[in-house]
């Protein structure tokens, strides 16, 4: 078992210069290939440009592998490095960072796994420039750092390596978020800058500070934006930041401000609102308000701990919510730190028209199917550890739908624990994650 912050012995994935320098052919299909040898560098222009801009609306990541082929279609293809990060097409959308369950973080380790969500595509990213810093947040792929001596934030693309630096969030610290708790699981989101046209901003909230901030590039310091608001949930969209206000039961517009930020009003329509929890997921370009109730009825029936309500937030006219009843291909992973949407279709080891969650238990993941209302364990005696000592080995390989859950619990995948088998973490682990 690794101990959070060692070394890491080896890669469970291989790097991205390994997958570009692999050979793609057998002997016997390069030999049938030079027979029909064309030659690809001397297309049209026209074409290899045509064929990049494809490319690029896909993945970066691809365009990236297409410059790389020859010359010809390198100077076809636009440089991907976007200097601003403000680019939504150069981010790398649809990847999502994996953890190698071996405790170590990959802020100490300077290395990411990546999984493209849509193909199924595992690479790992050597990233020297996460030395200093912790891993905050992500936002369409980029990753959120900062550094633990000084407290500046960076933008960082973890396949060009550009990087874009914003101010220290000292002061916000020592004069607002005291409580070490907010600082060390402090929540951000790279969204448009409201004062420039080509400028990105980040904005930043807390579990325990009920506070929003936000910097640009070009600020010289942190800015308040709403103060006396705890969020319980946040996510980036379109540029802009939502939130949801539990007490109030809203959907607001957080970031840019907005004259009349109540996007939508929750219903109030389920027993013992005290157990209620609130997500917010963008899934298939739509933005999604997730309320986890309990619902005795159901439970009476049958295991189902509990229930959901699913509805498509209207961020363009503000006209409320549209109840959802089928999620078709889609799952969905839910957790307090982040949520994430995927397509069996891309995926087929994962549940469609399912809900992954959580819940304090000593087998913790739960799948909750839409169509039926009904609940299936995913995790069985999968916790390594008595509380106290490890007793038994991780069983691997890991699944999927364990990597994206881990991926959605930022506690665990920034200290390199898998979430199903750390979901109890150990005071000392707590300390050092």
């Amino acid at each position: 078992m690794g101990v959070a912050g060692a070394k890491r012995k080896g890669a469970s994935f291989p790097s991205l210069a390994a997958c570009a320098g692999r050979p793609c052919k057998r002997p016997s299909e390069a030999a049938a290939a030079m027979e029909e040898w064309r030659d690809w560098a001397s297309l049209p222009t026209e074409l290899t440009g045509l064929i990049s801009t494809l490319v690029l609306a896909a993945d970066v990541v691809d365009y990236m592998a297409f410059r790389a082929v020859c010359a010809p279609w390198r100077a076809s293809a636009p440089h991907p490095r976007d200097p601003t990060l403000r680019d939504a097409r150069l981010r790398p959308r649809g990847w999502v960072a994996l953890c190698d369950g071996d405790g170590v973080r990959p802020a100490d380790a300077c290395e990411v796994a990546f999984l493209h969500t849509a193909t199924g595509r595992c690479v790992r990213a050597r990233l020297p420039e996460l030395c200093g810093y912790r891993i905050v947040g992500f936002t369409d792929g980029l990753l959120i750092l900062i550094n633990k001596a000084t407290t500046a934030v960076r933008v960082l693309h973890p396949f060009t390596r550009v990087a874009v630096d914003l101010p220290p969030m000292s002061s916000i610290f020592l004069q607002i978020v005291k409580d070490q708790e907010s600082r060390a699981w402090m929540r951000a989101a790279v969204c448009l800058s409201q004062t420039s046209s080509d400028s990105i901003a980040v904005v930043a909230w807390f579990p325990t500070s009920p506070v929003v901030v936000v910097a640009e590039p070009s600020f010289p310091c942190w800015h308040i934006v709403n103060q006396g608001l705890q969020l319980a949930a946040g996510l980036p969209f379109g540029g802009r930041l939502y939130g949801v206000i539990s007490t109030r039961r809203e959907v607001v517009q957080v970031y840019p401000e907005h004259q009349n930020p109540v996007v939508a009003h929750i219903p109030d329509d389920y027993s013992l609102p005290q157990s209620q929890l609130f997500f917010l997921v963008e899934s298939n370009e739509r933005l999604m308000v997730i309320v986890r109730h309990f619902d005795v009825s159901v439970h009476t029936q049958g295991w189902a701990p509990w229930e959901f309500a699913l509805f498509e937030v209207d961020t363009t006219e503000h006209q409320g919510l549209t109840p959802v009843s089928s999620l078709g291909d889609r799952a969905l992973f839910l957790s307090s730190d982040r949520c994430l949407s995927v397509s069996q279709n891309n995926l087929p080891s994962i549940s469609r028209d399912a809900i992954y969650f959580h819940y304090p238990h000593p087998d913790p993941v739960v799948i909750y199917f839409v169509a039926s209302r009904t609940c299936v364990r995913t995790s069985t005696f999968s916790i390594t550890h008595d509380y106290s000592k490890v007793i038994r080995p991780s069983v691997r390989p890991f699944t999927l739908a364990d990597h994206l859950l881990t991926f959605c619990s930022h506690r665990h995948w920034s200290g390199g624990l898998m979430f199903h088998e750390y979901h109890c973490l150990l005071r000392s682990w707590k300390d050092e994650c």
